[in-house]
């Protein structure tokens, strides 16, 4: 018969594991911080006028998320990054999605892909599936270290996170005859 096992961690284990979770809400927020640059920068690209709204739609709360982190780093039982390393942060985030950028580029050089609108949305594709995991693991740490709070906000975030993921695989695809057979950008 198998019994639960529960265990009792003094309070030097607890604080040195919820200490190691704050490199991971960085890099939570830089994911996200760069997802929102991408998808705004994109959203400007993009002449169809409905996917440029929808878009910009999503932005909205993409801004939410990444504020959203401040909550988690007090969910945690941390105050929030402020002054440098929040700047450091935010830094990080506008090279992050540079390098993303540049990256998206070559690939759909390579690809034979023509637009550049339609190349950043394959980006920005893969920028929002970093920036899900990023609060899906953040939602496993609260889980592992009984962090009900925390998952009270990532558990929503995830779930908007993934509808705008197949809204922009949408967009996506439905772009995608126009930049690789037509050589147009849309």
């Amino acid at each position: 018969m198998n019994r639960p096992l529960l265990l009792e961690l003094d309070h030097d284990t607890v604080t040195a594991q919820l200490d190691r979770v704050v490199p991971w809400l960085l890099t939570t927020r830089t994911l996200q911080s760069a997802y929102r640059k991408i998808l705004e920068d994109t959203a400007d690209e993009v002449g169809e006028p409905h996917i440029r709204a929808w878009l910009h739609e999503i932005a909205v709360p993409a801004r939410q998320h990444e504020e959203a982190v401040a909550d988690l780093h007090r969910a945690f039982g941390h105050p929030p990054v402020t002054g440098t390393k929040a700047a450091a942060t935010r830094a990080v985030a506008t090279a992050l999605s540079a390098v993303r950028e540049l990256t998206g580029e070559a690939q759909g050089v390579v690809a034979g892909a023509r637009g550049r609108a339609w190349r950043h949305l394959r980006l920005l594709l893969l920028s929002n599936l970093d920036a899900i995991s990023g609060f899906a693991v953040a939602e496993q740490l609260a889980l592992a270290l009984g962090r009900p709070a925390v998952v009270d906000i990532t558990f929503p975030i995830v779930a908007d996170k993934t509808r705008h993921q197949l809204l922009i695989r949408e967009c996506f695809l439905e772009m995608a005859s126009n930049a690789i057979l037509y050589r147009r950008d849309v």
